[in-house]
């Protein structure tokens, strides 16, 4: 049965609250961004090549500083990390803005700002990320990440591209940067008013120490995740079907859409609503219920039933037939990146969470540009074809090797009395400090853990 006050439980921390509304802002500025940043470029005489250097400036960021951020959250204070990045994005939309009233606004301003833009998201989310398990109980964590999933479906996918669309009808463009310049600072506010609570002072603010209290080195991070096995293999597995998917998805499906099945940007609209609207229920429906035992299988489950559905798209008669496979794309891969999100806060140590998390950003975004560079190879139907028909089925037998070769299983949680009881006999252990990081599970290669120490 589904649960309201389950999946709003997080909410009840006021913490965690004043970090959600930081997060729901900034993700609203970002979706209206999106869609008003071509008609700014236009405005300023640029063509498809001028906004092409726009968008790419900001991926340049993105992928270049992640790891950067991963570090800064684990050597620093991660509320600190987060304000800082988002000050810096309020300092590139006021440099617009100054630079607009003077009339002297070019596109390389434009590339300036989103190379910023960029780096500052890749600073601030892993450290989002790794910040959330210091705010909220681990039993309201899951809710946590599928609130976040949903905040971001409806922020970046309708609600934000919406008001922008609207904005851009009614108001000039430099009142829409002086929005977005807003919206990043009163993000930054809310994050300002984070008070640590006292039990998670530790994670939270020296979350790149050890049990010792020393410096943990990035070497030391590295080693850790490839002595987890799962967590390498996953985090393979997610980068090469990336390379798969999101080329025939960003790229193919608007040609699809367009030449074989007689439909227009409309229509195309339709298909990302829709399956936006998907992602939102299936968030909703895992932060109603506490995750199962064996949810990491589940979770590479779902987003194999997620991936799989590409392989058809190509072949449908008719556009509405589309649409279904669009809603298990945004239902499954949504309810797979929760799960992910709550396995890797709960089992990685808080003195490499940001790190891995980091390197798990660049897994996902590095390959992005080399997909949608393979997509645009060829024209020829039945490459395309070919490209749809291996973006659905080799995941499935992806899946099916890690499912061989990783124990998903040894990952499973415990039941709540289960873990209390093992909670408490771990802080007796320790004498009751409650500081200390309880480690991630034992690997699939049976190999110990290395220390962080």
């Amino acid at each position: 049965m589904l649960s309201l006050s389950k999946s709003l439980a997080p909410l009840r921390h006021r913490n965690y609250r004043l970090l959600f509304i930081s997060f729901i802002i900034s993700m609203l500025g970002d979706g209206v961004w999106l869609v008003a940043l071509p008609w700014v470029a236009m405005e300023l005489g640029g063509n498809s090549s001028d906004l092409a250097m726009v968008v790419g400036a900001e991926s340049v960021g993105l992928i270049s500083c992640v790891l950067v951020g991963g570090a800064l959250a684990d050597r620093y204070p991660r509320k600190a990390v987060i304000g800082w990045s988002l000050t810096a994005a309020l300092g590139a939309l006021s440099a617009l803005t100054i630079i607009h009233i003077s009339g002297h606004l070019e596109i390389w301003h434009l590339v300036g700002a989103a190379l910023v833009l960029g780096a500052a998201a890749a600073i601030s989310g892993p450290a989002t990320d790794a910040f959330t398990p210091d705010l909220v109980p681990e039993d309201d964590l899951h809710a946590a990440n599928a609130l976040e999933s949903i905040v971001r479906s409806l922020a970046v996918r309708m609600v934000g591209p919406a008001v922008g669309g609207l904005l851009i009808s009614l108001v000039d463009s430099l009142i829409i940067i002086v929005m977005n310049a807003v919206s990043f600072g009163i993000a930054a506010v809310c994050v300002a008013m984070i008070k640590p609570l006292p039990s998670a002072v530790g994670r939270a603010d020296d979350g790149a120490a050890d049990a010792d209290g020393a410096p943990v080195p990035y070497r030391q991070a590295l080693r850790y995740l490839f002595s987890e096995r799962w967590l390498w293999v996953l985090i393979v597995w997610s980068g090469l079907v990336l390379l798969l998917q999101s080329g025939p998805r960003q790229v193919l499906l608007p040609f699809v859409i367009h030449n074989d099945l007689g439909g227009d940007a409309r229509n195309y609209g339709t298909l990302i609503a829709v399956t936006g609207i998907a992602a939102v229920v299936g968030s909703f429906v895992v932060a109603s219920r506490k995750p199962p035992r064996d949810y990491p299988r589940l979770m590479l489950l779902a987003w194999t039933a997620g991936a799989a559905p590409l392989a058809l798209m190509v072949f449908v008669p008719s556009f509405w037939m589309l649409l279904p496979l669009g809603v298990m794309y945004g239902f499954f891969s949504t309810v797979g990146n929760v799960y992910w999100s709550t396995l890797v806060q709960t089992s990685v140590p808080s003195a490499v969470r940001g790190r891995v998390i980091s390197i798990d950003w660049l897994g996902s975004l590095a390959l992005v540009p080399l997909s949608a560079a393979l997509a645009g190879l060829s024209p020829n139907r039945g490459f395309v074809i070919w490209l749809f028909v291996l973006g659905g089925a080799l995941p499935v037998l992806l899946t099916l090797f890690t499912l061989r070769w990783v124990d998903l299983q040894a990952l499973r949680t415990a039941p709540a009395d289960e873990s209390k009881a093992s909670t408490a006999e771990a802080d007796t252990a320790k004498g009751s400090t409650g500081t200390a990081d309880v480690p991630g599970p034992s690997s699939a290669a049976d190999s110990a853990p290395v220390p962080l120490s």
